[in-house]
């Protein structure tokens, strides 16, 4: 057995500390997904709120709510918006897509009562994967327009995006996202044990390579056969990356990259315990250690989850 008193106690540090990161992370995505509605925005004179989860289920109608809480109300708001089809807004899993741009038709927002509230409805969309794109318009007393771009930032605003998606079959769902939590659980396993043979090279590189593999193999699970099922399910095209789509920033692509990356330096440190590795174990804690960060990093800079 080893005796991993006498292993230095920064491997486990960083380990932590990654985990630490990923849980923050996480923690304050959902925190702004939470508060993002009680957050004022500016258009013009007036102060504006809106909160959108960006998907419809199919023959489900598109409301949209605008909240004016400023003190100054506007005359009137129009939402101006235009579609794409399922072809013109293509695979929806690729990441931050620069969208087709067609011609904004208009259609007024109803005031409720004298409140600042304000809404509308559009008619559902019957494909999976077709998208509205949107904008609000504020128009003052004196007939002065102000546009209000709910998504990107005061430099780079950008219309708001509601795809249209099938209902999948939620414990399919709950599946694939418990399978990504045990990746990354595996990943954190992968760091600490390289770290570890980095830090002493008579550390075990086994418990590097069997992370490895438990991580690789449910990585594999949750990505394709789940993935491609929920993916097919949701919007229509179980694939969307190579030889279809060459963009890197395509969940799929990055998937695949990922998998062939695990299945080769796995290969080449196969046989370690016999002596037929064709990688030093030293390298192997490298690359793996690489490849473990770069996974946790592409599940958290989006278009995976």
């Amino acid at each position: 057995m080893t005796d991993e008193s006498k292993f230095p106690k920064w491997p486990l540090y960083v380990t932590v500390g990654v985990g630490l990161i990923i849980a923050l992370y996480y923690s304050f995505g959902m925190l702004m997904a939470v508060t993002s509605k009680h957050r004022a925005k500016e258009a013009g004179p007036y102060k504006v709120e809106f909160s959108e989860r960006g998907e419809r289920m199919l023959g489900v109608p598109c409301r949209l709510m605008l909240q004016v809480v400023s003190e100054a109300k506007p005359k009137s708001i129009n939402l101006a918006y235009y579609t794409l089809n399922r072809e013109e807004a293509g695979p929806a899993m690729i990441y931050h897509k620069i969208p087709m741009t067609k011609t904004f038709e208009s259609r007024p927002m109803i005031q409720a009562g004298n409140s600042g509230l304000y809404s509308v409805i559009l008619p559902p969309l019957k494909e999976m994967a077709a998208q509205y794109f949107y904008y609000f318009v504020l128009t003052d007393e004196s007939g002065k327009a102000y546009d209000f771009n709910p998504a990107g930032d005061a430099k780079n605003p950008e219309p708001g995006c509601i795809t249209y998606r099938g209902e999948g079959t939620h414990w399919v769902t709950v599946l694939h996202i418990a399978l990504m939590i045990l990746v990354v659980f595996f990943m954190l396993h992968v760091v600490y044990s390289s770290l570890a043979h980095i830090a002493r090279s008579d550390y075990p590189i086994g418990r590097a390579v069997h992370a490895g593999w438990w991580a690789n193999i449910f990585f594999f699970l949750t990505s394709f056969p789940i993935g491609l099922y929920v993916s097919g399910v949701a919007y229509g095209r179980p694939w969307t990356g190579v030889p279809q789509v060459w963009a890197w920033n395509d969940a799929d692509n990055k998937s695949l990259a990922i998998f062939i990356y695990w299945v080769v330096i796995l290969f080449l440190i196969w046989g370690v315990s016999k002596g037929k590795n064709k990688i030093s174990p030293k390298a192997y804690a490298w690359l793996s250690l690489l490849g473990a960060i770069a996974t946790i990093y592409l599940f958290l800079s989006g278009g995976h989850n």
